[in-house]
């Protein structure tokens, strides 16, 4: 079975390097980030409370609420979520509840927070802390209350504002002593200060890159180099998207300029985004069997006799009985189409259980995606030669899966896919099922 997002998330944070999360403010954003190639995603107050109620962060929003805005992001993608849990609305029987709504709403993690109620933003002014004692108790709560061991527990500090460094790193130190999984000293104020966090605090740290915030914005290789483990910008998805929107809306409101495609998503990425054809084929026949499918197998196996010089699979029978063939083969066959960022447009059933993903999320994702990044320049030079020389037989290389499975695969053939006038659809490829491997590191 595909692990829990919570088992995800722990072996995604347990790879070396910085995990560069993203932060989505609505479900939306959340699917545009992770066809983007994002490993996590960490949904942050600011953002929850601007895209849901145009309010700001000044703990207005409830942990029921926040737990909705969980539930719709995780709904429709498959990348583990930390979300923020502010203080945990409340005493320790409140804590407990919040981070068993997050668990339920399909979070990996939460993150509880050391702030006197009614909590604010971490960069903003007048923040002030709860005695270490209450938070030692938030975080037992918090602890005891996860149903799932793997369920990740993000302590944060906003002790640094009003205590000073020193105090805030002894309180990091004192919450690490619970058995917290993650760290966060909020908006240390010198490249010194984040140095100073990453080598005193025995516990993996996060930080916040919070554009006209307090903290020095660094290049995120320099903060890997420092030590740090998670990596966020909590509001730059929502301040892209205002600034994109405004200027839209001036132009509109003004000279009544028509709208180019430079700078926004086509009508049909949209559509790609959305999952128009996801969504489409729910509660439908099988889509192996939709009559573009149907075609899309023939091509497959049509052009892999014409340009291999053989057949895949045995022939014979309807379309219809050869793509049912090709669908149930043992082997694995998938696609991609021609765009410039190609997107698969196939996958058999041996290759939606390899990748852990249903026909109707495979499809659409970029091909790219089911190879980490450390492997996908020699991804891309595979498909060069492949385009080059029409095949090729002795691919071998190293694949990941939906759920950050690592599996080998060993003479795989991967073909143009050619009509018969010659043109080119894409490329394919051929395998028998993947070896699998242990975790190891992405770059």
């Amino acid at each position: 079975m595909p692990a829990t997002p919570a088992a995800r998330l722990r072996a995604l944070l347990a790879r070396p390097g910085l995990v560069r999360a993203l932060v989505p403010h609505d479900a939306f954003t959340a699917r545009v980030v992770e066809q983007a190639g994002a490993e996590m995603l960490f949904l942050g107050g600011f953002g929850a409370a601007a895209s849901a109620h145009g309010l700001p962060d000044l703990g207005l929003l409830s942990a029921a609420e926040m737990a909705e805005c969980v539930r719709r992001i995780t709904a429709r993608v498959s990348i583990p979520l930390i979300a923020d849990g502010d203080t945990g609305h409340g005493n320790g029987a409140s804590v407990a509840w919040t981070v068993k709504q997050f668990e339920a709403a399909g979070a990996a993690g939460i993150l509880i927070e050391d702030q006197l109620e009614p909590k604010r933003c971490g960069h903003f002014a007048g923040k002030q802390v709860v005695p270490v004692a209450t938070m030692l108790d938030r975080l037992h709560a918090a602890l005891d209350a996860r149903r799932d061991r793997d369920f990740v527990i993000l302590a944060r500090t906003d002790a640094r504002a009003s205590e000073g460094l020193d105090s805030a790193i002894d309180r990091a130190n004192r919450y690490a002593e619970t058995g917290v999984d993650l760290g966060f000293i909020e908006a240390p104020e010198s490249v010194e200060e984040l140095t100073r966090i990453a080598r005193e605090v025995p516990l993996p740290q996060l930080a916040n890159m919070l554009p006209g915030g307090v903290t020095p914005l660094l290049p995120l290789a320099e903060l890997e180099e420092i030590g740090f483990k998670v990596a966020v910008d909590p509001t730059s998805t929502l301040a892209l998207t205002g600034f994109a929107v405004r200027a839209f809306a001036q132009a509109w409101l003004g000279d009544g300029l028509p709208v180019g495609d430079a700078g926004r998503l086509s009508f049909d990425e949209i559509k790609a985004v959305v999952g128009v054809g996801e969504v489409q084929g729910w509660g439908s026949a099988p889509a192996w069997r939709t009559p573009a499918a149907v075609a899309h197998a023939r091509l497959l196996l049509d052009s892999f006799a014409r340009v291999v010089g053989r057949e895949l699979l045995p022939r014979g029978g309807s379309a219809e009985t050869e793509a049912r063939r090709l669908h149930d083969a043992s082997v694995v066959v998938v696609s991609h189409g021609t765009e410039v960022d190609p997107l698969l447009n196939y996958g058999n059933k041996a290759a939606l259980e390899l990748w852990e993903m249903p026909w109707e999320m495979l499809v659409g994702t970029p091909s790219r995606l089911t190879a980490e990044p450390v492997h996908r320049d020699e991804r891309a030079r595979l498909l060069e030669r492949t385009t080059r020389q029409g095949f090729v037989d002795d691919y071998a290389g190293v694949r990941i899966s939906r759920s950050g499975k690592r599996f080998r695969i060993e003479q795989a053939i991967v073909w143009n896919v050619l009509d018969g006038e010659g043109r080119i659809h894409g490329q394919a490829a051929t395998f028998n099922r993947g070896t699998p491997l242990l975790a190891g590191p992405v770059g």
